[in-house]
């Protein structure tokens, strides 16, 4: 009877555990590695198709059958987290890395344009494009009068879709963009700079000083030095409007780089993480600011933040289902974990009540 009692009790509290255990502790099932993927770019603003933005794609991070992410080379040297708690923290993940690129000349593993539909389209010709995580970078673009900027994004290879419950390997999104009129006559612009220390009380391990590199459409623009003096920031006067601006930091031992825009300044947030040892979850999510509207149609068929649609097996799939991984949540093993740990503790107890009864 006893036996009964304890068999019951472990039972329920195994369903009990199932049902506080997240979703994605059964979700999906394994990746398969060995499944050829796709991007498919979709640059729409109303009923307009955007032809001929070109865009290039950089894998940031391979992934495994579980989904877990490792950064690749060049990548790898970036004291960045590959991580994303929301679509805030995965939107300034993905300014942080183009400025890397730009600065460092880094080069796209597959290039594609916008066609007449106004999509792009990857792999192109004999490429392939292996699973894992991907920056997606976007030209300005001219059409109509208006002027596009492309927002960086990341993108997942191959997408979960969270209401079918299941990967998809042809994943299509929406490109992400600002627009405003052209203006008659192009008139002077500022940028500034603004250094944002967040180190915990562990300001004895700042340097006196940072490097920032301010580029014009991927060109050395100017190199300025932060430092107490200047209170960490700077302002660029009369800089060309009909130009892209970007801003790069040197890297800084032990601490991780986020790189923002609030209207015309950079905003360089450093988070004190000493390596091995990885920051905080909620220190890759600054507090967004709202941005200044901009003049004209708005921008982009779909906001930064929204991870877009996908499309599984040549058919398209509309919804805000899919979803960016988050790095160190490999919850396959759990269940795996809990009903090997419930069946020892049966046969523990089974053993124990044989004894009983031998005495």
């Amino acid at each position: 009877m006893k036996v009964r009692k304890y068999l019951t009790a472990v039972w329920i509290g195994f369903w009990l555990l199932m049902a506080f255990l997240p979703v994605e502790a059964f979700a999906a099932g394994s990746i398969d590695l060995n499944r050829e993927t796709s991007l498919c770019i979709s640059c729409q603003e109303n009923e307009t198709s955007l032809v001929g933005v070109p865009y290039s794609l950089y894998l940031v991070a391979t992934v495994d059958e579980y989904g877990e992410l490792t950064p690749v080379a060049p990548f790898e040297l970036f004291n960045v987290m590959i991580r994303g708690e929301n679509d805030e923290a995965w939107r300034t993940l993905a300014t942080t890395l183009e400025a890397y690129v730009i600065r460092d000349q880094i080069a796209p593993a597959d290039t594609s344009v916008t066609d007449e539909t106004g999509k792009a389209v990857f792999p192109t010709g004999e490429n392939t494009l292996t699973p894992g995580l991907y920056l997606v970078l976007g030209s300005r673009h001219t059409q109509d009068g208006y002027i596009y900027e492309s927002t960086p994004f990341m993108a997942m290879l191959p997408g979960l879709d969270q209401e079918a419950n299941e990967w998809i390997y042809d994943v299509t999104v929406n490109g992400k963009f600002s627009s405003q009129e052209v203006p008659p006559t192009p008139e002077p612009v500022s940028r500034k700079v603004l250094k944002v220390w967040d180190d915990d009380d562990h300001a004895e391990y700042r340097p006196k000083e940072v490097t920032v590199q301010l580029f014009c459409d991927g060109e050395l623009y100017d190199t300025v030095i932060l430092n107490g003096k200047n209170n960490w920031r700077y302002t660029w006067e009369e800089l060309e409007s009909d130009h892209k601006w970007t801003l790069t930091e040197n890297e800084i031992e032990d601490y991780v780089p986020i790189i923002t825009e609030e209207g015309i300044t950079f905003v360089v947030t450093n988070y004190y993480a000493p390596l091995p040892d990885a920051p905080a979850p909620d220190k890759l999510t600054p507090t967004p600011t709202p941005r200044p509207g901009t003049t004209g149609r708005p921008g982009g068929s779909g906001s930064p933040g929204s991870s877009g649609s996908s499309g599984g097996s040549g058919s398209s799939y509309s919804g805000s289902g899919t979803k960016l991984p988050q790095t160190g949540q490999l919850w396959w093993p759990v269940p795996v974990l809990l009903a090997g740990g419930l069946l020892m503790l049966v046969i523990g107890l089974l053993r124990q009540r044989g004894k009983r009864d031998e005495k």
